[in-house]
């Protein structure tokens, strides 16, 4: 009985393990993506244009959604963990 429960213990704690890796991959690839769009932002910004202006508005919307998802991904991986779900 002893042996089921060390087994299902370390598959238990294996799981957990890898839902923190992906968590970090997620976190990894969500700052990536946000510097990439305010560098963009800022560029297009520099060029002072109206095209270059409303492409910089369309970005920060990317940017917006990309932050506001990112939110929520981090919270219910938060309230998974039992931890605080204020990220703010």
């Amino acid at each position: 009985m002893s042996l089921v429960k060390s087994i299902l213990k370390s598959i238990e704690l294996y799981l957990a393990l890898r839902n923190k890796l992906a968590f970090f991959e997620i976190t990894e690839k969500h700052n990536k993506k946000k510097n990439e769009l305010i560098e963009e932002i800022e560029k297009l910004r520099a060029i002072g244009d109206n095209e270059s202006s409303d492409r910089a508005d369309f970005l920060r919307g990317q940017l917006r959604t990309e932050n506001n998802q990112f939110k929520h991904i981090s919270t219910v991986f938060l309230e998974a963990q039992g931890g605080p779900t204020d990220s703010d």
